[in-house]
């Protein structure tokens, strides 16, 4: 029988073997609920094969008995009728007891699979190379990442338990037909090698709507989650009906790819049901007629026609899983772009050990993947303890140096030393537990204040907190607002100042107790107190610490070491500064003695 593999010809085998090899471990430890599901699965399928017979002995020895024909199983006619009705009851209780449980069991071998799996990809994306994400929309890896892992799950099980189950059936359903009457089995099958060239055929079509609608969804959830973080600009702008014709275009993309896939779908419906239907109407015109010529009798009919229409029955339900098994498959190989990207090699050199803070470029240089060239020969030493302000227009490699130095990028050619070693034999996560980092844009989670603080260094203690708060003058901030250190910022820190969340932030930083701090444009777009302010907390934090500060100008006010001027991403200029050190206050000496205590161990 040819319908099975060509229904499924639009299910690419390689991603379903893909799926599989990659998502089996989020199956582990679940054999009994795989099982369960299984066996409960082919007895539902077992009582709906008995459900037509109570009804041939109602008929063939209670309705229209044949003449000295004793009830079944030498009961009375109204034993029969009897031992009938309540076959038919105890069946349906069973049966609607039997599908609750396979329901559910299905529905927590599936919840499971689906949150470790979502688990899977969620820590891959987070291991991916920063190029990647630099590159990659917001909204389309959330679509992969809630969306699409959800329709693996019936790549993975789900539909594999319905075809099971609803194959097992039909399997059945015709033995028992070709026992009662194999040419009226026959002229049922009929139908069936035209109805699986018509599956196949829509479902190759199908599969190919599905991607395209997924990809038309993802563009639509990236616009959405860039249109409303960019919320301020939309509204300065007064360009919210803009965004909204925007964000519609990209949904009546995805909207025309859905009816699309929904007219392939109910194409396949109607062809399925115009095939069984001739089917059907053959066996009905034939039995029939041996009926009334007394081949058969009306009870042995009325089995066969129900048993006609319940092979007909578990073929539509097969057809539909082949339309989810397309989609989900799809969705799966969405997924599986992603987890096929390597990751960036954690685990791999020597652990990190605690650095003086020496830091040296030798002739680096890096192009990005477009062409472009923004770091060219660079050659520079900071010595432990330097403040560097490197200074320079945009494009001119400063945010790119600082990503060189975290290993968010390895450099096209050239070596970057720490303390005289590379730091490339170094592994990955120990050597960046030695920086602490400020970005640019803020960078602060929808948590409350003591959370974004302890982001630099989950098990600190409270008073750590606190200290690494005054030394970055921010615990004032949080002295005034409702809740103090436990009060909920909004995303993005939308409940603070542009110069309130800088000092956040460095209080993060100052908690990591890192040898080296990287600072980018962190007094960039403040007002003169703002940047004041800011700039006293830098010089408080940066005290022992090897610290290098991106700004569009000399950013005197910090009195810096070196001010390392760049342009075109070379470095034009190197200059020495005295640093006047008496103005700075004093920061908490809690945060200093835990710094010497970790440099000294």
């Amino acid at each position: 029988m040819t319908w099975v593999p060509q229904s499924f010809r639009g299910v690419s085998l390689g991603t379903v073997r893909e799926t599989f090899r990659t998502f089996r471990p989020a199956l582990r430890g679940q054999s009994l609920g795989l099982a369960s599901s299984f066996l409960l699965t082919l007895l539902v399928t077992g009582l709906e094969l008995l459900r037509p017979w109570p009804i041939k002995f109602i008929f063939d020895r209670v309705l229209i008995p044949q003449t000295g024909q004793p009830g079944a199983f030498g009961l009375s006619p109204q034993g029969t009728l009897v031992a009938a009705a309540g076959a038919t009851l105890l069946i349906s209780v069973l049966l609607g007891t039997l599908v609750q449980r396979s329901t559910i069991v299905a529905a927590q071998v599936g919840r499971k699979a689906t949150v470790r799996i979502r688990r899977q990809v969620f820590e891959h994306l987070h291991k991916l190379a920063f190029p990647f994400h630099h590159t990659s929309r917001t909204g389309d890896l959330l679509v992969r990442l809630m969306g699409d892992v959800n329709m693996i799950r019936d790549a993975l099980f789900a539909s594999w338990v319905n075809i099971v189950g609803r194959g097992t059936l039909f399997l059945g359903t015709a033995v028992i037909m070709f026992l009662l009457e194999p040419w009226l089995a026959l002229l049922a099958l009929y139908p069936l090698p035209l109805l699986g060239l018509e599956l196949g055929r829509s479902s190759r079509k199908l599969s190919e709507v599905a991607r395209k609608q997924r990809r038309r969804e993802g563009d639509a959830a990236s616009f959405a989650a860039e249109s409303l973080r960019q919320i301020r600009v939309v509204k300065a702008y007064a360009a919210e009906d803009r965004a909204t014709r925007m964000f519609s275009k990209d949904s009546r993309s995805g909207e025309r790819a859905g009816v699309q896939a929904a007219r392939i779908t109910a194409h396949m419906e109607r062809m399925t049901e115009i095939l069984t239907g001739a089917g059907l109407a053959m066996v009905l015109f034939v039995g029939a007629s041996w009926t009334v010529s007394g081949r058969l009798t009306a009870g042995e009919l009325l089995v066969f026609v129900s048993y006609a229409r319940s092979l007909y029955k578990p073929l539509r339900k097969v057809s539909n899983e082949g339309t989810r098994l397309s989609k989900a498959t799809a969705c799966a190989g969405r997924v599986l772009e992603v987890l096929r990207m390597s990751p960036e090699s954690f685990g791999v050199g020597r652990p990190a050990p605690e650095f003086r803070g020496a830091l040296a470029l030798e002739d680096v240089h890096y192009r990005y993947a477009d062409g472009n060239e923004a770091l060219r020969g660079i050659t520079v030493a900071f010595e432990p303890g330097d403040l560097v302000v490197v200074s320079g227009p945009n494009g001119s490699g400063k945010s790119t140096l600082l990503s060189v130095l975290l290993r968010l990028l390895v450099p096209t050619s050239g070596r970057v030393l720490l303390d005289d070693e590379p730091i490339d034999g170094f592994e990955l996560e120990s050597y960046r537990n030695r920086f602490a980092y400020v970005p640019q844009d803020t960078q602060l989670f929808g948590a409350t204040i003591r959370e974004n603080i302890l982001y630099g260094r989950p098990d600190a203690a409270e008073a750590e907190i606190r200290a690494a708060a005054r030394a970055a003058l921010f615990d004032g901030v949080a002295a005034r607002l409702p809740g103090g250190y436990d009060a909920v910022l909004g995303e993005d820190g939308a409940t603070l100042s542009g110069g309130e969340a800088r000092r956040l932030m460095l209080a993060r930083a100052a908690l990591r107790h890192a040898r080296v701090l990287l600072l980018d444009e962190p007094l960039s777009g403040l007002d003169p107190e703002a940047r004041r302010l800011v700039g006293l907390a830098i010089r408080r934090i940066a005290a022992g610490r090897t610290t290098i500060v991106v700004s569009h100008g000399p950013a005197s006010e910090l009195d810096p070491d070196l001010i390392l001027r760049m342009a075109e991403g070379r470095v034009r200029s190197v200059e020495a500064v005295s640093r006047a050190t008496d103005d700075i206050p004093e920061a908490p000496q809690t945060v200093i003695r835990l710094d010497q205590r970790r440099v000294s161990s």
